[in-house]
């Protein structure tokens, strides 16, 4: 076995370790504001808890998600106008457990179970959804096309919660694609659960996590609120517009914010993990 493998020790080392290196990435994120304050407390409470529970190589794949994120959003907010941005780019905690909360209770759930390989699959298929729902929307704010809503297939304005276009659809392929390699090199590398093949995780992780977006995208187009502006006549997910006026409901449940529907699409893709890793010997 590999001195990576070995690189584990007790389950308390990892706890303490892994609370203060996602203290260190959060605090890191709060400064390069990627995180607001409440973002990296939250963020710290995930990574610890991941770590602690399922081991370093969830971690791993925890971590590529956030730096590969973040900084697509960066980019992507940095290119694009102000007016698309619907909240501002730095996470805050309640984005943070939106998306990784369900990660976190696989990892604790895993840790109880008699077989923990279901459970490790659903963490990686959750989190391949919330980096396929993030790469898809960041890479199709940067397309020159107007997307197109899922539903009706008729043209909406980009950033428009529900809409598509090809170029976010491949950059939501590439997301989830990304999250399974990394969880299937771990295995390469010597972080190694019995019970799930290194070619098998891969295609799981990025097909859950490609269905999560789709179901993110369904969700976002039917029954996601979406708000008016009575004086700007702008649509937004923002109950107070940035002119400063308060919006009134034009679509959608009231309650189904963008961060319940991230939820749900995340569960979606841990489900289909979950189901998957069951079947595994």
């Amino acid at each position: 076995m590999s001195a990576l493998a070995d690189f584990t020790g007790s389950q308390e080392t990892r706890w303490c370790i892994g609370f203060l290196v996602a203290a260190l990435v959060a605090s890191a994120a709060c400064r390069v504001r990627a995180l607001t304050m409440s973002g990296g407390i939250a963020a710290a409470l995930v990574g610890g808890t991941i770590v602690g529970t399922a081991g370093w190589w969830p971690g791993t794949v925890l971590v590529a998600f956030f730096i590969t994120s973040s900084g697509l959003s960066r980019y992507s907010a940095a290119r694009r106008p102000a007016g698309e941005q619907a909240r501002g780019n730095r996470r805050d905690a309640v984005q943070v457990l939106a998306n990784g909360g369900v990660p976190a209770f696989c990892a604790l759930a895993s840790a109880a179970a008699d077989s923990p390989c279901p459970w490790l699959v659903a963490l990686c298929a959750s989190v391949a959804g919330a980096a396929s729902d993030t790469w898809g929307t960041e890479v199709g704010r940067l397309s020159r096309s107007r997307p197109r809503l899922v539903t009706t297939w008729q043209t909406a304005p980009t950033g428009t919660s529900g809409a598509v276009s090809l170029p976010g659809t491949l950059g939501s392929v590439a997301g989830a694609l990304l999250i399974g390699l990394v969880a299937g090199s771990g295995l390469v590398l010597g972080w190694n659960v019995p019970g799930i093949p290194g070619v098998g995780i891969i295609a799981t992780v990025t097909l859950a996590g490609f269905a999560g977006s789709i179901v993110d995208s369904v969700l976002g187009a039917t029954v996601q609120a979406s708000y008016r502006c009575p004086d700007c006549d702008q649509l937004t997910e923002r109950r107070v517009h940035r002119c400063g006026t308060a919006t009134e409901l034009a679509g959608g449940v009231r309650w189904m914010n963008n961060d319940t529907v991230n939820l749900l699409a995340v569960s979606i893709s841990a489900g289909l993990g979950l189901a998957a890793g069951a079947v595994w010997p």
